[in-house]
């Protein structure tokens, strides 16, 4: 094995993000791919995190140091001299031996110079084409949409200030050489739309909880103030129905973990910050553990509605609001309610491409995510020879575990270096 050699990481959200600095800092290099034009993966659109209620982008810093706080917003990912980082990218294959990795990237064209653009808004005046994903996205710079190419686009590159637009670039391949490899690819919240029951994509205002994180967020298109899609008038009742697609043998026979304390995060927030809103959860058990168990009582105290039982139906009516019907197990009748918004909260998946990445790696799966390589260990993080995983790769799980499980892939490749 050559202690020269970078440590490839595939996926730039929370895990790979941690994984990259913790490297970068103890003076390893480190290969960031992400396949999007910016890093966070879901994180971005989380809006509060839990159990903190910070922006999502604000985790512990040094497990020694306690109340120290680390942003990655200002984490400087492309300026850090062992960080490679490469956005709108893919790893094509990986061949050679465990210590001696060849892996081929595909890398896509970068129209934007994320270290040229000074963020001037100078495109975003020109041309629809140009728009900023976040405030708060890393790099920070502005994406180029090339299905839209008008003569603003051409005007914007032709008058860029610093010369960060290329609209004729194109995409390469690179060839890289790396000791150990950190799977870090986290997950896709379910789209429904065969769950027929839900009627999950018929109508505006059946939503996901990602979809919702995004409506409450006040960076969003409505500053956060809850709006039906269907019209954009106000939300004033939210129906949320847990486990949709998990504990489910025709689907995810598992638990998405973080499904109920993500349903409580919003349904606070809706409750406490947004004036006039109720909000009920139907579930079938609420699993809030440890430090979680918060959430449930703020929400009962707050006067947030909690029917045990399942939804039998939904029937939209003319002004874009929804009839459910609600069978109540405790109750052990059938309970009808109006509500504006009903908000599913999905399963969490493993992201497409996972079952490829595990079969080119001879890994083994569990449930469709990567599995560890010897499960009577306590080597979680291990999923084969200088192959790691950590953060929603394995499964689902929260921020803080994820971060710890980064942390421990780090160590393990450190320790191998010694």
């Amino acid at each position: 094995m050559s202690a020269s050699n970078p440590v490839l990481i595939i996926g730039a959200g929370v895990a790979g993000m941690t994984a990259a600095v913790e490297l970068a800092d103890s003076g390893i290099k480190a290969v960031l791919v992400e396949r999007q034009e910016t890093v966070g993966g879901n994180a971005l659109d989380l809006y509060k995190a839990f159990p903190t209620d910070d922006c999502f982008y604000c985790f512990e810093g040094n497990r020694w140091r306690p109340g120290i706080r680390k942003c990655f917003y200002r984490s400087a990912l492309i300026d850090q001299p062992n960080i490679s980082l490469k956005m709108n990218s893919e790893v094509n294959t990986i061949s050679g031996t465990p210590g001696q990795f060849t892996v081929t990237l595909s890398v896509g064209p970068q129209y934007i110079d994320p270290k040229k653009c000074t963020m001037c808004g100078l495109c975003l005046e020109k041309s629809k084409a140009f728009h900023l994903i976040s405030p708060q996205c890393q790099p920070q710079a502005v994406v180029y949409n090339p299905s839209i190419n008008d003569d603003g686009a051409k005007q914007a590159e032709e008058e860029c200030p610093t010369k960060a637009i290329s609209l004729n670039a194109q995409p390469t391949e690179e060839i890289i050489k790396v000791s150990d490899i950190i799977i870090a690819t986290g997950y896709h919240e379910m789209k429904p739309v065969n769950m027929d029951e839900y009627s999950y994509g018929k109508h505006p205002n059946i939503i996901t909880q990602l979809e919702l994180a995004k409506i409450i967020d006040p960076n969003g298109e409505s500053n956060g103030v809850p709006l039906k899609p269907s019209d954009g008038k106000p939300v004033k009742r939210v129906m949320m129905v847990q486990c949709v697609g998990s504990r489910d043998e025709n689907y995810y026979p598992y638990c998405s973990k973080i499904c109920c304390v993500f349903a409580l995060k919003h349904a606070n927030i809706l409750m406490q910050e947004r004036d006039g809103v109720q909000v009920s959860v139907v579930y079938m058990d609420i699993r809030t553990y440890d430090r979680y168990e918060r959430y449930y009582h703020t929400a009962r105290e707050s006067g947030v509605e909690f029917i045990r039982g399942r939804v039998s139906l939904i029937q939209p009516r003319e002004d874009g609001s929804l009839d459910i019907v609600v069978y109540d197990s405790l109750l052990n009748k059938y309970l009808k309610f109006s509500v504006d918004l009903f908000v599913l909260s999905s399963a969490l998946e493993p992201p497409e491409g996972t079952n490829k990445l595990i079969e080119s790696l001879g890994l083994k799966s569990a449930s469709g995510f990567v599995g560890i390589a010897d499960p009577k260990t306590e080597n979680e993080v291990i999923v084969g020879d200088h192959i790691y995983a950590c953060g929603t790769a394995l499964g689902p799980a929260e921020v803080p575990e994820s971060v710890t499980q980064a942390r421990a892939a780090v160590s393990k490749i450190l320790q191998s270096r010694k």
